[in-house]
């Protein structure tokens, strides 16, 4: 059966020499690849359906347990305080079932993030006095897209609440722009972006490293590099069409003297999303004509044949600039 909508798309290249600092963003972890109906083998360039998520192991992610000093410990340890993103270089807290500030059901609403933070710090958590809250780029890089219940590496972070709804989550240091009394989420069953009124009692896990830094540099030639990430964008999109024909599109194309392009993952998408502005919800020098309207990603959704979307821009729904949702395809 024809699917119903069709929807706008990105492509990007990864330059991976435009800014030496650049900081990768970690592959989603999706390995599995299907076409509107069902899951397949993952398909050969020129084949339908060429070119999603399961095609390409770009930056796969990679962590490190550290003790309470910081010191490195294998895999197999049983206890750990910290663990290293290897891909981002940022170090995150572990949560406990011991009733400390670290503890698994500790939850509060976003306004009591400061003082969980605070309470880290003075205490020198892992020696250091740097901890916070992560932005909600942030938080979604520890996002394994290939699970689900929770949508998490359990081997190195365990205890992550979680639930079939967005009941449950952690927040991030991101307030919603259209909204003063909301602030970005993650509920780590199916590990989406969403929103919640500042009021709700979610989980924090905190981090320390740097931030993204950086920012976009116009080519003149139809593309834009985020210097950040090191990834090439085209800043024009072609009209909406299918999740099939917009792998097909994003594969064939030939722009600035580059024929490697693809169609980004969900969490490349997300990261030129300017979580300050709303309608749209990116910088629009950059990405002039951004419409208002779906972008599709090459991730599937884990568990179930729906194909996951960024709605960078909403004009009036609650959960606006980056939502991340599902559209099923062949119906």
């Amino acid at each position: 059966m024809k699917a119903t909508k069709t929807w706008v798309l990105i492509v990007l290249l990864i330059i991976s020499a435009i800014n030496v600092h650049a900081r990768p963003i970690p592959d989603t972890g999706q390995t599995k690849c299907y076409n509107n109906t069902a899951e397949i083998p993952c398909p050969s360039p020129g084949q339908a359906f060429y070119g999603q998520d399961g095609n390409y192991t770009i930056d796969p992610p990679s962590y490190t347990k550290l003790d309470a000093n910081g010191a490195v410990l294998p895999d197999s340890a049983a206890t750990w305080a910290m663990v290293r993103n290897n891909v981002t270089g940022l170090i995150w807290e572990n949560k406990t079932d011991d009733g400390s500030i670290h503890d698994k059901d500790y939850a509060c609403g976003w306004g009591g993030t400061g003082a969980f933070i605070k309470a880290l710090n003075d205490a020198m958590f892992g020696g250091f006095s740097d901890w916070r809250l992560p932005t909600i780029t942030e938080l979604q890089s520890i996002v394994d897209f290939s699970r689900k219940m929770p949508a998490i590496d359990t081997n190195f972070f365990p205890g992550t609440v979680f639930s079939a709804t967005t009941s449950s989550g952690y927040w991030s240091s991101t307030p919603y722009a259209s909204s003063p009394n909301s602030a970005w989420f993650i509920p780590f069953g199916y590990g989406h972006v969403d929103s919640a009124n500042t009021g709700a009692a979610f989980a924090a896990r905190a981090v320390r490293g740097g931030k993204k830094a950086g920012g976009f540099m116009d080519n003149d030639d139809g593309t834009v590099t985020d210097t950040a990430t090191g990834l090439m964008w085209q800043q024009g999109a072609p009209s909406s069409m299918t999740w099939e024909a917009a792998l097909t599109y994003a594969d064939g194309l030939a722009l600035a003297g580059f024929n490697d392009w693809r169609l980004p993952t969900i969490t490349e998408l997300q990261s030129i999303v300017d979580f300050s502005r709303a309608s749209p919800a990116i910088d629009t020098n950059w990405f002039p004509g951004t419409g208002v309207s779906y972008y599709w990603s090459s991730t599937t959704y884990a568990g179930a044949l729906w194909f996951k979307l960024i709605r960078r821009i909403e004009a009036k729904a609650r959960r606006l600039d980056c939502r991340v949702r599902k559209a099923l395809v062949g119906v």
